[in-house]
């Protein structure tokens, strides 16, 4: 009986990890499931946002809108765990990947870093591109819509 209890535990306590790694895999899934390449249509950006730190998150009142035309070719790579973004060779590691967002550390391409962040909205991939500085923590964040290639 002890035995038997035990592997009971222990297989509810595997069922539950489990469940939480598929949870923060749907986001990851939902967008690969799109394919690998993507194109980031940017339309609203924030110049020199007022931050104390690099990795400080910025509100959607930091931006405004952007009407030129500006794009990124996104290239996801290794299931999703890498990325690589055009022009510019910038390239880097996934960090968080929860049911709702999925962020990489661009390390690559950049002389201070930076990060590339993907969510959904209003069914909708979004994505963000910021560039780090040296001085300055944010030289500039660029958001918009993310859309298969």
């Amino acid at each position: 009986m002890k035995y038997c209890l035990t592997f009971i535990g222990l297989l509810i306590l595997f069922t539950g990890c489990n469940k939480s790694s598929s949870e923060d895999q749907i986001l990851s899934d939902q967008l690969l499931s799109l394919g690998n390449d993507f194109i980031m249509e940017v339309d609203r950006v924030a110049e020199s946002p007022d931050v104390q730190f690099p990795m400080d998150e910025l509100d959607e009142t930091d931006y405004t809108s952007f009407s030129g035309e500006k794009n990124y070719s996104v290239h996801f790579t290794d299931n999703g765990q890498s990325v690589t973004i055009e022009p510019g060779s910038i390239g880097g590691e996934k960090i968080v990947a929860e049911s709702e967002i999925l962020s990489y550390d661009l390390t690559e391409g950049l002389f201070a870093g930076g990060r590339f962040v993907v969510w959904t909205e209003n069914g909708n991939f979004e994505a963000e591109l910021t560039i780090y500085g040296s001085g300055i923590p944010i030289i500039s964040s660029e958001r918009g819509k993310l859309l298969p290639q």
